[in-house]
């Protein structure tokens, strides 16, 4: 060989280098589960607090506008106070006619919160209910309260999935993906907890470029509902469905996905009937 001429390349083919870099990547991703993580000396449960830190962005992000709305403080909290206990109830509720086999042997174990298990569309219902209540008690309007509350729900939905990423106990279906997580058996699955914590942001922002340009009370809110259920519809298909950790599936569809398909409907049949 000449002098000062570099060496020739390896006869790859694109789809070869594609293939180096995607398993680079995935041996730069193992699987990791931050239950707890020592701070100086202070245990942090990584789930928890972000679940805490949900609900607290969410009220300051309520309490701004209804401000706006001219609410008074007085009613955000006793409102936010009402909704957590549904939230709370329902999410807890729903997850344990999830799983209900875990809970037949250890009854106590319905009471530990800190151990997880709640689930959105259980928690969802719960507010709408507690909610509604207060609101009917208060006599504020439904569907604007619903507006204001609808940016909150998504924000909280991006920093409560965050605490759930970093615990991994949400098992994502096979894939060659790069930013796969590689689980100790070895397989390469989607990290699904945190395309539903992006889901949460990206609604987000959309709900408050929307917020200004929507006129009629419960646009807004129900805008959220329709993007999150088809979202949540078609993200269910890339979790576990043969594993331990799987979600139960009935004819074919977790019940997430069951409540994703009624929905649409229930938004459809509101509309109808205020027309």
């Amino acid at each position: 060989m000449q002098a000062g001429r570099p060496r020739p390349l390896p006869d790859f083919k694109k789809r070869d280098y594609l293939r180096f870099f995607i398993d680079v990547f995935k041996s730069m991703i193992p699987y990791f589960s931050y239950n707890q993580v020592e701070i100086f000396g202070i245990t942090l449960y990584p789930w928890g607090f972000f679940i805490g830190l949900a609900f607290l962005s969410g009220y300051l992000l309520i309490l701004n506008q209804s401000k706006k709305q001219g609410i008074r403080e007085k009613n955000v909290f006793w409102l936010f106070i009402w909704i957590f206990i549904g939230v709370m109830i329902g999410s807890r509720l729903g997850y344990i006619l999830q799983f209900p086999g875990r809970f037949f042997d250890n009854p106590i174990d319905i009471f530990k919160f800190s151990a997880g298990g709640l689930m959105l569309y259980g928690g969802l219902i719960g507010a709408l209910i507690t909610g509604g209540l207060y609101l009917k008690k208060a006599k504020l309007n439904f569907l604007k309260t619903a507006d204001i509350l609808a940016p909150a729900i998504a924000l909280g939905i991006f920093i409560g999935r965050i605490g759930c990423f970093l615990i991994n106990d949400h098992q994502g279906a096979v894939t060659s993906l790069p930013w796969a997580i590689q689980w100790a058996d070895g397989s390469l699955r989607h990290p699904i907890a945190l395309y539903l914590s992006l889901n949460g942001l990206i609604l987000f922002f959309v709900l408050l470029k929307l917020r200004k340009k929507l006129i009629k009370p419960g646009q807004l809110f129900f805008i959220f509902l329709a993007w999150y259920a088809i979202s949540r519809f078609f993200l269910d298909f890339l979790r576990a469905s043969d594993t331990v950790l799987a979600d139960p599936h009935y004819w074919g569809l977790t019940i997430s996905q069951w409540f994703s398909l009624l929905i649409p409907i229930i938004l459809f049949a509101c509309l109808k009937f205020r027309r």
